[in-house]
């Protein structure tokens, strides 16, 4: 793989998020798995019957198969978010890899041609999005929604992206964007049908403007060498998921900037390298279980709390009993011990923003070529 295509690939994963996975913990409801099951095994069909060939992305058919095997497996634990975080992804990914290829010959004439196919795009997901923003969530668990809204607010920045990969490098070069735009919009949709019943109190959903300013504020003051040259990596993924959650809640898509936000804290609180040692270890075994059960046997719909939850426990309980990495570790005692914090306070209503003086910057981030 060229450093191109490798970096395609990382701009896309960003893009996406950190899709990780959960332990097993009973079966899905069948109203709900039915629908999933149905799609995984459409997408399966189709990846046999056309499989994905393109030569810039030569392991993209075997990462969208073990994905939708994850998915599936995921599913019959009854893990139906994780089921839907590593199909959105494999749906994302299809559909990049086949755009960039079926299209490949019609944007050889140039930027016009793509242009042409980049127009014709932009309308058809102009009216999912406002279709999007008309969707009822009255009786949809939290977790359903924010699954959703984050794919359809990748949608668009996705397919503009494309059109600056086509304009800095190659008509070509924008396709595969092109492609997952349309996958996260239609996943989005798939995701917004789909019907899972709600615990009877629902979680208060509100913006997360002043929490997500305040975190901007203290990864802005972190951002300090030698963290900020050896923590890179963290750092872009951190201001990327801070960014995309204020688009959201912008958008009032409140559900996915709560997960968004929750999201970067996570990423915030991996930036402190210290691995937790044996006797904190030991402690956060049962917190973490603890933490699930009040989750799950809550009256409230905590499903949001649910998705990070579920991840550190796969974390500790691994199904070939293999012993947390260190970074597993770290991630765990961040989920226990910063995120769910973050996601309790989340029920208290918001603190208004402190009114900043002086002059302000805005920093953009821009992935490859341009870095």
């Amino acid at each position: 793989m060229t450093l191109r295509q490798d970096s395609l690939l990382r701009w896309a994963a960003v893009a996406l998020g950190t899709l990780l996975i959960a332990t097993p913990a009973g079966a899905a409801p069948e109203d709900v798995s039915s629908p999933i099951k149905a799609e995984i095994a459409r997408m399966q069909q189709s990846l046999r019957q056309k499989p994905v060939s393109n030569p810039d992305f030569p392991e993209m058919n075997s990462r969208i198969e073990g994905l939708l095997n994850e998915s599936s497996a995921a599913l019959s634990s009854g893990h139906v978010y994780l089921a839907l975080e590593k199909l959105g992804q494999a749906e994302d990914f299809i559909e990049g890899a086949r755009t960039a290829g079926d299209k490949a010959d019609i944007v050889k004439d140039g930027f016009p041609a793509f242009e042409a196919e980049w127009r014709k795009a932009s309308l058809e997901l102009a009216a999912l999005d406002k279709k999007a923003h008309e969707r009822r969530w009255d009786h949809v668990p939290a977790g359903i929604r924010a699954i959703s809204e984050a794919a359809q607010a990748r949608a668009l920045p996705l397919l503009e992206g494309g059109r600056g990969f086509a304009t800095a490098t190659q008509p070509k070069d924008g396709l595969f964007y092109m492609g997952e735009s349309k996958g996260e919009a239609a996943f989005a949709a798939f995701v917004h049908g789909l019907q899972l019943p709600r615990k009877a109190r629902d979680f208060p959903l509100r913006s997360m403007l002043p929490e997500l300013e305040a975190l901007q504020e203290k990864t802005n003051a972190a951002f300090q060498p030698p963290r900020s040259i050896d923590m890179h990596p963290r750092f872009i993924a951190l201001n990327s998921t801070l960014k995309f959650a204020r688009e959201m809640d912008a958008a009032k898509f409140y559900a996915g900037a709560l997960y968004q936000y929750l999201e970067a804290v996570r990423h915030y609180g991996m930036l402190n390298p210290a691995v937790p040692d044996a006797a904190r270890q030991a402690a956060l075994r049962p917190q973490s279980v603890q933490e699930l059960k009040r989750a799950s046997a809550s009256s409230r719909d905590d499903s949001i709390a649910q998705i990070f939850l579920e991840r550190a426990a796969i974390w500790l309980n691994k199904p070939d009993g293999a012993a947390p990495t260190d970074d597993e570790w770290r991630a765990v005692r961040v989920i226990v011990e910063e995120v769910m914090p973050a996601y309790y306070a989340a029920l208290k209503p918001a603190v208004p923003s402190q009114q900043r003086t002086g002059k302000t910057a805005t920093l953009t981030l821009v992935r490859w070529p341009y870095t």
